[in-house]
């Protein structure tokens, strides 16, 4: 028979090794800015192009080596000029980096323009700084 001494009494706590291991998962960071590349070779092609940077979170580059062909510039020009009066209108920047290639932007994003210094110079101009 149990005796109620053995019913009330306290049991004693189990202890053991064991641990809960808590491993923190990573959050997906939001991806704020994305850069997108676009090939044209009809005009038509130029709305994914526009439509792009009204999002205005994406930083385009357009390879217009399609339309440069050498037969018809007037496309190539308004080509250009659309994309470009759309970043004017959002407030971004534009620039074209060879004859086939131009690089537009978001408003919080600008160009350099500046003097592109070689590997030399710019050891020069380290050293001058640091003298």
């Amino acid at each position: 028979m149990v005796s109620l001494r053995n019913i009330f009494k306290s049991k004693k706590e189990e202890t053991s090794d064991q641990y809960v291991e808590v491993i923190p998962t990573q959050k997906a960071e939001e991806v704020k800015i994305y850069v997108r590349v676009f090939r044209i070779k009809d005009p038509s092609e130029v709305k994914a192009v526009v439509d792009s940077l009204r999002e205005r979170n994406y930083i385009v580059f357009v390879d217009i080596s399609g339309l440069n062909t050498g037969k018809d510039l007037v496309e190539v020009k308004r080509v250009v000029s659309r994309i470009k009066s759309v970043v004017d209108a959002i407030g971004g920047d534009i620039a074209a980096v060879n004859k086939d290639w131009i690089i537009a932007t978001p408003p919080y994003v600008r160009i350099w323009r500046g003097h592109q210094m070689s590997a030399v110079e710019e050891v020069k101009q380290q050293e001058e700084q640091q003298s």
